[in-house]
C-alpha cells in the first residue's frame, strides 16, 4: 500500500511539473508573438505609407523585445532545446538590424519568420508523446 502511495505521489509531481512546464513556456512564446505581431502590424502600416520604418518608437520597441526575451531566454535554457531559443535570438535581432538600418522588406522578413519560430516551437515544446519519450 505504501509502494502505491508513493507511485501516486510521484505521477502527480511528474504531472504537476510537466504542466508549469508546459505554462511557463507557452506564456512566454504568447507574450513574444504579442510583441512581435505589434511591431508587425506597425513597421507593415509604415511601410505601405512608403515611409521610414527606422522611428524612435519601432527601434525603442525592437531592443526592449530583445531585451525581454534575453531575460526569458536564460529561463527557459533550463526547459527548452538551445537550439530552437538560439533560432528565435536570431529572428529578433535580424528584424532589429534591418529595422535600424530602415530596410523595411528585410524587416519584414524577419518579423515574419520570428512569428512563424514562435508558432512552430511553440507546438514542438507542447506536452505530447513524441515530448515525452
Amino acid at each position: 500500500m505504501a509502494r502505491l502511495i508513493i507511485c501516486i505521489v510521484l505521477a502527480l509531481g511528474l504531472i504537476g511539473l510537466a504542466t508549469t512546464e508546459q505554462i511557463v513556456i507557452q506564456g512566454t512564446y504568447d507574450r513574444l508573438d504579442d510583441k512581435a505581431t505589434a511591431l508587425t502590424a506597425r513597421v507593415r502600416q509604415l511601410s505601405d505609407a512608403k515611409l521610414p520604418i527606422d522611428t524612435e518608437q519601432n527601434i525603442r520597441e525592437a531592443n526592449e523585445m530583445y531585451e525581454w526575451w534575453l531575460v526569458r531566454e536564460r529561463r527557459l535554457s533550463m526547459l527548452a532545446r538551445h537550439f530552437d531559443l538560439a533560432q528565435v535570438s536570431d529572428a529578433i535581432i535580424y528584424a532589429k538590424n534591418f529595422i535600424e538600418f530602415d530596410n523595411d522588406e528585410e524587416a519584414m522578413a524577419g518579423l515574419l519568420r520570428l512569428r512563424y519560430l514562435i508558432k512552430t516551437h511553440s507546438f514542438n515544446v507542447g506536452t505530447s508523446i513524441q515530448n515525452v519519450i
